[in-house]
């Protein structure tokens, strides 16, 4: 595939939900479909591809059928980086090459990482959700998710979301278009950020959440700097899911691995209650069937997640419960 299209399947794997690179040669990426959505029922699932034709990419679904150029599909999941596409292919065939900025998540095309130490981190920049006052809509939004005021520290508020990732790594967004954003920070044990998840307020909005690693390395791993490995542990899917539990990590996009985990035989892995997904029992089988302990949610729960447990009313110490009770491991 061409450099230029290359470029810009590398910002869409830090924008498009279940965006997962297979292989780079020749290029093939599966993803979530942004033009039908996939399934209301089954946010696992993931039947959109980018692959690479005649030196080019183009975007096909097989669910809704969608076949489009990566020109055009740009221009229908994200106009203002199709702009920026049309200009660099301009100025391509001109002659008058942009310089190309090597984007997160295709390792063969990544520059030299920013690092940031604990002193330098760039979450200096923004406001902790537990400084803010109660009537400030990020905060409201907070305590609208019953998300408990003690681990309020955790999260962070960006006003301008694509500018501050911008001052992390130069050219990363569009600067066309901006909004705030709720922060979930990746923060190492010594306390290091080495990426984050920024969710949009806009429940409608069509980019929920935008994961941007700046260590690509490492894995997306929410709740390292405050979670007791050598204590019993849970590993949950999702970061505000994590903060209901008294000792808990999230791993964004996780498959069932271990890897950045500590004093694995403490965990017990607690995916979404989904069990009419197949790729979720795959993951439960996963770890199982390496002797990895598992919570299996009782057959009459409606809710799909922590949170929407809290949320109907069940407090989180009874949540606890119901996952201790509800945890099983093969003999």
């Amino acid at each position: 595939m061409n450099h230029i299209d290359l470029k810009y399947c590398g910002i869409l794997t830090n924008t498009l939900e279940r965006y997962v690179v297979k292989s780079l040669s020749p290029y093939r990426a599966n993803l979530r479909c942004p033009i039908c959505g996939d399934s209301d029922k089954n946010k696992h699932k993931a039947r959109g591809w980018i692959l690479d034709r005649k030196n080019s990419g183009w975007y096909y679904c097989h669910n809704c059928g969608a076949s489009h150029p990566l020109s055009r599909f740009l221009k229908i999941v994200s106009p203002h980086l199709h702009d920026e596409y049309v200009i660099d292919h301009a100025l391509e065939r001109n002659g008058a090459r942009r310089k190309i900025e090597p984007t997160i998540g295709l390792d063969k095309l990544q520059a030299s990482k920013p690092r940031f130490t604990k002193k330098t981190s760039p979450l200096h920049k923004l406001e902790k959700i537990s400084s803010l006052k109660d009537d400030h809509p990020a905060k409201r939004y907070v305590l609208s998710r019953k998300i408990p005021t003690d681990k309020h520290f955790m999260l962070y508020y960006a006003p301008k979301f694509n500018s501050w990732v911008n001052s992390i790594i130069p050219g990363k967004m569009s600067d066309k278009y901006d909004e705030p954003r709720l922060i979930t920070p990746f923060v190492d044990q010594q306390g290091n950020l080495f990426g984050f998840a920024g969710r949009s307020f806009d429940p409608n909005a069509f980019l929920r959440y935008i994961t941007i690693m700046i260590d690509d390395d490492k894995s997306k791993i929410f709740g390292l700097n405050t979670v007791k490995f050598d204590q019993p542990y849970f590993v949950v899917e999702g970061q505000i899911d994590s903060m209901f539990l008294p000792n808990a990590v999230a791993m964004a996009g996780s498959d069932g691995n271990t890897h950045g985990l500590e004093n694995v035989e403490n965990a017990t892995f607690v995916f979404d209650n989904e069990p009419r997904s197949v790729e979720i029992v795959k993951k439960m089988q996963k770890v199982a069937d390496r002797g990895g302990k598992i919570v299996i949610w009782p057959s009459n729960l409606l809710d799909n997640d922590i949170n929407n447990l809290v949320l109907s009313g069940v407090s989180p110490a009874d949540v606890e419960r119901m996952l201790i009770n509800n945890t099983y491991h093969l003999p």
